[in-house]
Formats: structure tokens, C-alpha cells, sequence
């Protein structure tokens, strides 16, 4: 699910940026400070929890022309995967236009547009939001001077896979009533057997 998430927010970012920024999953890292920066959009996978919202109960079962089950799915997870998103480029300015160009594009989207999906991701919505929470502390744990940034989450389904290793149908059953059973009930209310 991660990759597949990864490429969305790459195929969002991609639509709205301007010609010749690229979009990249690289960490923040101290050569930033020298290195010649291009006009790029960085999206650093930093956090991952269960997200208990949204969560389903019950199988999924699929079934035949009969209505026999022939696979059972058990019901999906959600996790929310953290990304701080960043900007380099040339000039200070650049960076801002690009991350304000970012921010729209994903404070905007509720979801991630179905045409960005793949795989499994498809089969469920995959929700997009802003976090409120400042990337300050997440730059001191990794030893950065602070720069621009903010915090997205997405909210991905973990849908399993198919179980097919199901019992098969019954042909046919047998219906016994108390007549075959030495005895007989006894009154109404009273649960035990009594011998005759």
C-alpha cells in the first residue's frame, strides 16, 4: 500500500507543478546546505499509525450464479502514513511559490482523485488532509535548520487478499424430528428429557 500511496501524491503534485519540478521521496539531509538545488518538491515518509476511523467489521464474501460463497475477504484496516513535504530551488521565492503551489493542491483535495490510484488503493477511498501539527520538532530530531514546510496525511486502505480456501457448499441436509428420539419432551418449561 505505501508505494501506491507514494505514487499518487506523486501523480497529485505532478499535475499542478510547474514544468520541469520534479517530485522526489528523498529524506531532508545535510547536504542540502551545498548542494545546487533544482526546482524540486520532496515528500519524506515519516510516521505511520493504525487510523481506527472508517474501520469496518464483518467478511466481505463473494459468490457464484448459486449464491455459494467461493472467497471470503476479511474487512480493511486504514493506516495513516505522515508526509513532510518540502521545497527546493534556486531562490527562496521559488521554494514558497512551490510550496504554496503544493498546499493548494492538497488542502483543496479531501481524497485523492480515483484517476491518481492504483492497485488496491482503488477499491476504497484514499482521504488527504493537512495536518495541524508544525514540522518543528520532526527538523531537530533529524539535526536541520528549520526551512518551509508542512505536514499531509493520508488516510490508505490495507485491503487483504482474497481467502478462496473455503469449505464447499452442502448438497444436502437431513431434517430429524423428536419422533426418531426414545422419549418425549416433557412439558412447556421445562428443558429435560423424561424417559417413557
Amino acid at each position: 500500500m505505501i508505494p501506491e500511496v507514494d505514487d499518487a501524491l506523486c501523480q497529485l503534485l505532478g499535475r499542478s507543478l510547474p514544468e520541469g519540478t520534479a517530485v522526489r521521496l528523498d529524506p531532508p539531509k545535510p547536504t542540502w546546505q551545498t548542494e545546487r538545488p533544482s526546482k524540486v518538491i520532496d515528500l519524506f515518509l515519516f510516521g505511520l499509525h493504525g487510523d481506527p476511523r472508517g474501520r469496518e467489521s464483518g467478511f466481505d464474501q463473494t459468490r457464484d450464479d448459486r449464491g455459494a460463497v467461493i472467497a471470503r475477504r476479511e474487512p480493511v484496516r486504514r493506516c495513516v502514513l505522515s508526509y513532510l513535504v518540502t521545497a527546493r530551488a534556486p531562490k527562496v521565492s521559488e521554494e514558497h511559490l512551490l510550496l504554496d503551489l503544493a498546499l493548494r493542491t492538497m488542502i483543496f483535495a479531501d481524497a485523492i482523485p480515483p484517476d491518481c490510484l492504483s492497485g488496491t488503493l482503488t477499491e476504497a477511498a484514499v482521504f488527504l488532509s493537512i495536518s495541524p501539527d508544525a514540522p518543528g520538532d520532526l527538523w531537530s530530531s533529524l539535526g536541520m535548520p528549520a526551512r518551509a514546510a508542512f505536514i499531509a496525511s493520508v488516510s490508505a486502505p490495507y485491503v487483504a487478499a482474497d481467502d478462496t480456501d473455503i469449505a464447499p457448499p452442502a448438497e444436502k441436509m437431513a431434517l430429524r424430528s423428536n419422533q426418531d428420539v426414545p422419549g418425549k419432551l416433557a412439558p412447556a418449561g421445562d428443558k429435560r428429557w423424561v424417559r417413557t
